[in-house]
C-alpha cells in the first residue's frame, strides 16, 4: 500500500513527505487580511494628488526643493508634504498650482483638465493679455518680540525684520494691479496674527488704497525718526490719530499703541477680493 502511494506521489513531483509551503503574496496585504482593512479615501486622494503634481513638476523640470522655494521661499514644503502625507491648504495651494501651471481641481482630482486658461471653442480667450511676473516679493525675517509701553501696561509684540531694497522674488502680478507701481508682496513671519495669517503665507500691499479701521495693516517702523526702516508690524488697524497708532494681534491677544512718530508707512493688506477683481 505504502509503495503504491509513493509511486502516486512520485507522478505528482513531489515526495509525500515534503512541507506545503503557500506561495508568497506580491502585495502589500493578502486579499484575505485586506478585507479586515478599514476604507481610507484619504490616501488615495493623497496618491492622485502627488501622482498630478509630480507630473507636472517633471514638465517644468523642478525639484521638489526648487518647487518650495517657489511657492513659500522656503525648502521644506514638498518634503513635509510626502513625509505627514497631507493636502497642502489655503495660500500654498493657489500658489502650487500657479506655479505648475494648472488649477487647484486638477490637482486635488476634481477636473481632468489641466488648465481652464483658454476656451476653445469660441471666439473669445481668457488671458488675452498675458500676465506678468513682476510683483516684487520683498526679503523679511523673523524679529523676535518687543515690549511695547503704554496705558501702564507692558505688551509682548511680535516684530517682522524688513529688507525692502531685497527681491526674493518675483511673482505673477493680478490683473486689479496692473497700474499699481508700488505694489508688493511679502512672506508673513511668525505667528501673531495667526488665523488671519500663519507663518509662510504671502500678503500683498497696494500702497495706494488708504487703510481703514479694521483692515490688516503692515506698519513700517523706523527709530529715532530717521528715514531708514527698522522693522515692520504684521496687525490688524484698531484706531489711529495724529499722536498714536492703534493695533491689535491675535496670537497672543493684545491691543496696544505705537507712537505716530516711529510709523513712516502705513500699508493696507489686499483682501483676495480685492485682488480678484479688475
Amino acid at each position: 500500500m505504502i509503495s503504491e502511494l509513493q509511486d502516486e506521489d512520485s507522478k505528482l513531483g513531489s515526495p509525500l513527505t515534503a512541507e506545503f509551503y503557500p506561495p508568497l503574496s506580491t502585495e502589500i496585504f493578502p486579499h484575505d487580511a485586506s478585507r479586515n482593512l478599514p476604507d481610507n479615501p484619504l490616501m488615495s486622494e493623497i496618491a492622485e494628488f502627488l501622482k498630478r503634481m509630480d507630473a507636472l513638476r517633471v514638465e517644468k523640470n523642478l525639484t521638489d526643493r526648487a518647487l518650495s522655494i517657489e511657492i513659500t521661499g522656503k525648502p521644506d514644503l514638498i518634503r513635509s508634504i510626502r513625509k505627514r502625507q497631507v493636502l497642502p491648504k489655503g495660500d500654498n495651494l493657489m500658489r502650487l498650482a500657479t506655479v505648475l501651471g494648472t488649477t487647484t481641481d486638477y490637482l486635488l482630482g476634481g477636473t481632468e483638465i489641466r488648465s481652464d486658461a483658454v476656451v476653445h471653442d469660441g471666439p473669445l480667450a481668457f488671458k488675452d493679455v498675458p500676465p506678468r511676473a513682476d510683483l516684487p516679493v520683498l526679503g523679511t525675517a523673523h524679529g523676535g518680540t518687543v515690549m511695547i509701553t503704554g496705558g501702564g501696561d507692558d505688551t509682548e509684540v511680535e516684530q517682522t525684520l524688513f529688507e525692502p531694497t531685497q527681491i526674493i522674488r518675483y511673482i505673477t502680478r493680478p490683473r486689479a494691479l496692473s497700474d499699481a507701481k508700488d505694489a508688493y508682496a511679502i512672506y508673513v513671519e511668525g505667528e501673531s496674527m495667526y488665523p488671519r495669517f500663519g507663518p509662510g503665507e504671502m500678503a500683498v500691499v497696494d500702497p495706494r488704497i488708504p487703510p481703514r479701521i479694521g483692515d490688516d495693516v503692515i506698519v513700517q517702523l523706523s527709530e529715532n525718526g530717521d528715514d531708514e526702516i527698522h522693522a515692520i508690524l504684521i496687525k490688524r488697524l484698531v484706531r489711529r490719530s495724529a499722536s498714536f497708532v492703534e493695533l491689535e494681534q491675535f496670537n497672543p491677544p493684545a491691543t496696544f499703541r505705537i507712537d505716530a512718530n516711529r510709523v513712516k508707512r502705513l500699508h493696507r493688506i489686499c483682501p483676495s477680493g480685492d485682488l480678484l477683481g479688475g
